[in-house]
This record gives C-alpha cells, sequence and structure tokens, in this order.
C-alpha cells in the first residue's frame, strides 16, 4: 500500500486542475458601480447580433463569469446597465479558455490569456491616437472660422489613417482567427479596396465567402449589381427622430415635396464618415439653394459628441438621432449595418441611388436639379 502513497499528491493535483474552470474576473475603477448589473454577450456568427448569455451584479467593485471552455473562442462583450459617469460601456474581450482579468477605468484593460494580452496591445495603440484626436476635436469645438476649422478636420484625416494603419497592421497578422476576423469586418470602412484584398487573400476559403456574402460581393470579390436589400427604385421609408434641440422632424419634412434629398446615416465616433463629410458639405453649400437638403440621421449615443461634431463638422442641415447607437429605431427600417450609408431621393421621393461618394454625388445631384 506504501508504495502507492507518493501518488496521492500528483493525483490531487490532476483533479484540482480538472475543476479549474475558466474564469473572468472583471474590476471597476469607479466604486459606483457597486449594485449594477453586468451582462455578457456573445454572437455565434457575423450575421447575428451580440446575445446576452450571462448576467451578474458588481459587489465591492468586482464580479465574475464562469466561462464556457466549449464555447469558441471570439470576441465578446460586458455590458453595464446604466453604468456609472466615466465608465466605458460595452466592453470587448476574447472569450477563450484561461483565467481573464479585465481592469475597467476610463480605459479598460484585459489580460491573462494569449489573445487577450495581443488584443490588449492593440487596443493601447489605437488608444493614444483616439486620445490625440479627442484632444483636437476639443481645440475645433472653440473655433468659429471655417478655414481654421478645417486644419483640424486635416489632421484628424491624418490620425484617421494612423488608426487605419494600426489595424490593418494587427488585422493582417490576425486574419487566420476570430479575433482578426471579426476586426476586418469592423474596420473595413477604413481601407480602401487593395488593403481589403490583400488582407482576403490570407484568409480561409470560407471566411472569404462570408465577407463576400456580407459585402454583397461575387465570387471575384467585385461588388455585386444588385445587393441583397437595396433600396433603390423604392419610395423612400418615413423615419420621424428629435434634433439636438429637442424638435419631432421626419424624413418626409423634406423629402417627396420637390426637393432632391439625401438621407446620412452616420455617427461622430465614425471615422469613414469624418472622412467623407467635408464632401458633403461642399454638395450642400453648392446646391443647397437650387432645390438640394441633407437629412442627417446619427447612431450616436452620447447628446454632447453628436452636437459638437454637428457644430466642428459644419453640418447645416437638418439632423435627428434617438441616441441608442446601433439599436437605433431611425436606421432599423433602412437595414443600416455600417456607415457611413446613404440613399439620394429625387424630387418625387423614390431612392435613385446609395451610397454615392465625392464626385458620383455631385455629379448625380447635379443632374437630378436640372
Amino acid at each position: 500500500m506504501k508504495r502507492f502513497l507518493y501518488l496521492l499528491p500528483a493525483i490531487a493535483l490532476l483533479l484540482s486542475a480538472c475543476s479549474q474552470k475558466s474564469e473572468l474576473n472583471g474590476k471597476f475603477a469607479n466604486a459606483n458601480n457597486d449594485g449594477k448589473q453586468v451582462y455578457l454577450l456573445t454572437m455565434k456568427d457575423f450575421n447575428a447580433p451580440f446575445q446576452p448569455v450571462d448576467s451578474t451584479v458588481v459587489k465591492d467593485g468586482a464580479f465574475k463569469f464562469i466561462l464556457n471552455d466549449s464555447t469558441e473562442v471570439g470576441v465578446a462583450y460586458i455590458v453595464v446597465k446604466e453604468a456609472a459617469e466615466g465608465t466605458p460601456n460595452g466592453i470587448p474581450f476574447v472569450y477563450e479558455k484561461g483565467n481573464i482579468d479585465m481592469y475597467i477605468d476610463s480605459v479598460p484593460k484585459v489580460k491573462g490569456t494569449p489573445l487577450n494580452e495581443k488584443s490588449q496591445v492593440f487596443f493601447d495603440k489605437l488608444a493614444v491616437v483616439a486620445k490625440k484626436m479627442e484632444g483636437i476635436d476639443r481645440q475645433a469645438a472653440q473655433v468659429a472660422d471655417p478655414n481654421e476649422r478645417q486644419t483640424y478636420i486635416d489632421q484628424m484625416h491624418e490620425l484617421q489613417k494612423e488608426m487605419s494603419t494600426i489595424g490593418y497592421d494587427f488585422i493582417k497578422e490576425n486574419i487566420n482567427n476570430r479575433i482578426g476576423e471579426f476586426y476586418f469586418v469592423s474596420f473595413i470602412d477604413l481601407f480602401d479596396e487593395a488593403q481589403v484584398q490583400e488582407i482576403l487573400k490570407l484568409a480561409s476559403p470560407e471566411y472569404q465567402k462570408t465577407i463576400n456574402n456580407l459585402l454583397g460581393m461575387d465570387n471575384g470579390g467585385q461588388q455585386a449589381q444588385a445587393q441583397q436589400g437595396s433600396f433603390v427604385g423604392q419610395k423612400f421609408i418615413d423615419v420621424k427622430g428629435k434634433t439636438p434641440e429637442g424638435k419631432t422632424i421626419a424624413i418626409s419634412d423634406y423629402a417627396g415635396k420637390g426637393k432632391v434629398v439625401l438621407v446620412d446615416f452616420w455617427a461622430s465616433w465614425c471615422g469613414p464618415c469624418i472622412k467623407e463629410m467635408p464632401h458633403v458639405v461642399a454638395a450642400y453649400n453648392k446646391y443647397k439653394s437650387k432645390g438640394f437638403e441633407i437629412v442627417g440621421i446619427s447612431l450616436d449615443e452620447d447628446n454632447s459628441k453628436w452636437t459638437a461634431a454637428i457644430k466642428n463638422l459644419n453640418m447645416a442641415w437638418p439632423n435627428m438621432s434617438d441616441l441608442k447607437g446601433w439599436d437605433s429605431e431611425l436606421g432599423a427600417p433602412y437595414n443600416v449595418r455600417s456607415i457611413p450609408f446613404t440613399v439620394l431621393i429625387d424630387k418625387d421621393g423614390t431612392i435613385v441611388a446609395e451610397n454615392l461618394r465625392g464626385q458620383e454625388l455631385d455629379n448625380k445631384i447635379n443632374e437630378l436639379l436640372k
């Protein structure tokens, strides 16, 4: 019997290891989150929204989730219901086997597993650029002269390029795992066509097919002529929302009444939207006296950031929002999945084009106003 005694510590250690489960341990910097409900959200695939799979309550500034080790590795989110001021909401992390530690301050930190460590380096780089952009945004808000403000907008464009490069490098390195695949979809509007195709060449055939379906492309990676969900040829769908001043307006207040109307879905946090906005402003200034109008519909959640962006970007046209982000009831009728997304409506109220940019938009407006 004694000869088996040396095995007992090893067996105990093995049983202990078998009983351990993967965990997510969270800690809040802000003690005012005590008692708040915290939700764990995951998604099944890129066509499905994130869904809550578990919830708990913050106690003594902390919370814990036991993770299902059989769940496929992917991006997940922590969402705090009615989070305390200064607490970010919708904190991403990599759902993978192991013990994950999350410290939630104004800039969250996630560590403990390989992909979370790698993703944190990526987010830290993005945070540096984002902080610079916030500083420029504050400076621009104090400037009244349009030419001087344009200087700040140009600086924002340069920082947007820097952010695009950071995203491109990270995604290209990780396109063969679920993290790179997820963030490719998130960042795709920041990339030019050559970058998109370069990344897709490195991806699996299954993922290439998924992306082609999402983007409405054919098997050769070219934009398909007939996209699912296209509204071209249909009468506009009317939606109502609040202006920054609290007034209720509707698309029908402007469309179908003899004017050419551009409905522009955008957000203050959307880099591609900011990049395109000078072209939209130029078209508005050129054609507004000839019967052209724009209705902006924002997918913002923060009222102050939304109103500041309207001022800083010289958006002198009607704007509405319900401040519900991607859950916006204003974007749902148009199946808005990415922004910027625009529909151009002719004088009779028929949608004649979608997602025209730059000179193409200018040419089409000019044609419709003749």
